[in-house]
């Protein structure tokens, strides 16, 4: 209810003001004289409620609203005050203010047409700054101007005294009483100047509704330079007349209307508005023509004899023939847009590619050719991931269950990587021709595209290479204070108290032979535990074994040492075999780390160790019996290192596990060379 009584108050004043507007004129008897003001406030008033009452929600409408409101009151207050009494100083400054209001409203319309969105923020400043300019305008004329007059409501000519004149400010009247009555066409040169600054950023969408004023505007000039070139009668206006006088005035709001409520509004006849209004722009070259022909001629005519006057319009017919065919091809282009060749579009997609390296943009830019080279309503570019996935769209939204008219796939060394859809043409249908060249570009976009994917996956892979690295670094640095942290917390430690013993043995060894024995039985123990300590730290940097004997070895005396069961299969690998130092350390330790994670999270009761050679491939699989996790969910950090080392040498590690069912860690890493012992 709030919302309704909301809309009938924005629609009252204009309906008010046309109302006592109508009155006005009955009750002084100038109805039939005025018809044609009457006309014309009653069409604006309409429109911008009609405006309104469909996108009441949209500050566009409600503005065009106030605007043409703004109009109906002005010639209201503008006849019911200057028709009938004197009017004085405080009526001009009135209807200037009126009329000063109406030229903002304007400005403030076409500065958020068509969304009722400011896009940028010099939009809101610019309406800001209008407003504000005209209050101080107001004050200086009034101080500066020994008169007032002339606002654009006035029913008559208006020139009253100013009795708030001071003399000393005479030099600055005029140059405000300048921009006042100029405002109209300053706001008119804004207003154009920011909807073509939106149409500049917008899409598709909205660039269909602000062509709508554009066309408005169009008409409206042509409309008006075609009513001059026609004979002005000399008795009453006829309805001709007054057809002409009246069309363009109408003509702006009603576009405005359009664009805001309904864009799409005659498409169903987009060819023949589109065929009239080229019509109307040949007619004003031609005419252009004939009148540069028929002066040239008349000029000369009084000058020269008759034959030379003649050859010489012709010879100026002639010479302007070039710039009749140049404005002609400028109006097609115009109207119809710009419409490519084959070679043209194959062209123009070549140079859009260069600039474009991204998938998605690689993509659009595909999409954005075709649509304008084929004249189609949409184009959609969809790529197999595996799926086929909408990657890129040019033109109209295709709406729910838009079926393709034309289309082509995408395929790149005989593989099908996705598929171009074009809607239907925007004008008539396709050709065969159209088919064929959809057909060629398409294998150019699969190209380009597949290159884009291409560039993605070297770019990802070598921004993991440096990750990698840097992961290494650290585990490195991590490894070596380990280390320090080892052989200073253990060995360093144990050595110290070893030293100590031989220092205490020695001391005993003078006074009590017997018991300086037993000390050094206890050193000798506390170095025998020191010394597989070592052992333990160098098994853990590098093995003995592994260098010794080779990986085989290495891993059965690591099972050997495991609290679970494990069985070490080998296929291919003789025990004798040897690898790469690199490769040997990273599958011993890819083993011990996986034979660790046994003992800390599978609960296994038993494990298997499979090592395997074949095609110049080590594969080393270690699987468990035990609970199993699920491995989507896993974060992998402990073999986040592994796995860096196991790719820097080429290969890959995988893993594998589900709740309940287990673990299979697996590891395969080309050999290239190998030798044996």
């Amino acid at each position: 209810m709030a919302r309704r009584w909301l809309r009938v108050a924005f629609l009252l004043p204009g309906a008010a003001a046309l109302a006592a507007f109508v009155v006005e004129l009955a009750v002084s008897g100038n109805l039939v004289a005025n018809a044609g003001a009457i006309f014309i406030n009653t069409v604006w008033y309409l429109i911008g409620a009609v405006a309104f009452l469909f996108a009441a929600d949209t500050r566009a409408a409600r503005r065009l609203l106030a605007a043409t409101s703004l109009v109906v009151i002005g010639d209201a207050v503008g006849y019911g005050l200057t028709a009938h009494a004197n009017a004085d100083w405080a009526v001009v400054i009135l209807l200037q203010t009126l009329g000063w209001t109406f030229e903002c409203s304007v400005l403030a319309l076409f500065a958020v047409f068509p969304d009722g969105i400011y896009q940028r923020s010099y939009e809101r400043r610019t309406v800001i700054a209008a407003l504000v300019l005209q209050v101080p305008l107001q004050i200086i004329q009034l101080a500066g101007s020994n008169s007032l007059g002339q606002p654009i409501f006035a029913s008559t000519a208006l020139r009253v005294p100013d009795p708030f004149f001071v003399i000393q400010l005479r030099s600055l009247g005029p140059a405000a009483t300048a921009l006042i009555n100029g405002f109209l066409a300053l706001s008119a040169g804004g207003a154009l100047a920011l909807l073509i600054l939106r149409y500049r950023r917008f899409g598709s969408q909205q660039r269909h509704q602000i062509r709508w004023p554009f066309y408005g505007i169009a008409v409206a000039v042509a409309w008006g330079l075609l009513s001059n070139l026609l004979p002005s009668s000399s008795g009453p206006p006829t309805l001709t007349d007054t057809i002409i006088y009246l069309g363009p005035q109408v003509l702006l709001p009603v576009a405005l209307a359009i664009g805001i409520v309904n864009p799409r509004f005659l498409d169903v006849d987009l060819v023949i508005r589109r065929s009239i209004v080229y019509g109307v722009l040949w007619l004003l070259i031609a005419a252009a023509y004939v009148g540069i022909a028929t002066t040239v001629g008349i000029a000369l005519g009084q000058r020269v004899p008759l034959q030379l006057a003649i050859l010489l319009t012709i010879a100026a017919t002639l010479a302007f023939q070039p710039a009749r065919h140049w404005l002609e091809r400028l109006g097609d282009r115009f109207v119809f847009g710009r419409r490519l060749s084959g070679y043209q579009l194959i062209s123009q997609l070549g140079a859009g590619l260069e600039s474009s390296t991204a998938t998605k943009d690689v993509a659009g830019t595909v999409a954005g050719v075709l649509q304008a080279g084929l004249g189609a309503r949409w184009v959609r570019v969809d790529l197999n991931r595996p799926e086929p996935t909408p990657v890129a769209l040019a033109g109209m939204e295709p709406g729910e269950g838009a079926v393709a008219v034309l289309t082509a796939p995408l395929v790149h060394a005989n593989q099908v990587v996705g598929r171009i859809d074009c809607g239907p043409k925007r004008e008539g249908a396709y050709v065969p021709a159209d088919q064929e060249l959809l057909t060629t570009l398409g294998r150019q976009a699969a190209l380009s595209i597949r290159n884009s994917e291409l560039t993605a996956e070297l770019s990802d892979r070598l921004e993991e290479l440096a990750a990698s690295r840097m992961r290494l670094v650290q585990a490195d640095d991590a490894a070596r204070r380990r280390l320090e942290r080892d052989l200073h917390d253990g060995v360093q430690q144990q050595l110290v108290g070893l030293l100590a013993r031989l220092g205490l043995a020695r001391n005993q060894l003078r006074r009590d032979p017997e018991l300086a024995g037993s000390t050094l039985r206890d050193a000798s123990l506390d170095a025998q535990r020191a010394l597989e300590n070592v052992q333990e730290l160098a098994r853990g940097i590098h093995p003995a074994v592994l260098t010794d004997r080779g990986l085989v070895e290495a891993v059965r005396e690591r099972a050997a040492r495991m609290t679970v069961p494990v069985t070490v299969r080998i296929d291919g690998v003789v025990p004798g075999a040897r690898f790469g130092s690199d490769l040997e350390g990273a599958a011993y330790f890819f083993v011990s780390e996986a034979l660790a994670n046994v003992l800390k999270h599978a609960q296994a009761d038993r494990v298997e160790v499979r090592l395997a050679s074949k095609h110049e491939r080590l594969l080393v699989e270690v699987e468990d019996d035990g609970c199993g996790f699920d491995a989507s969910r896993a974060k992998r950090s402990g073999l986040r290192g592994l796995q860096d080392r196991i790719e820097t040498l080429g290969g890959r590690l995988e893993l594998r596990s589900r709740p309940g069912n287990g673990t299979v860690l697996r590891m395969d890493v080309p050999t290239y060379e190998r030798t044996s012992v």
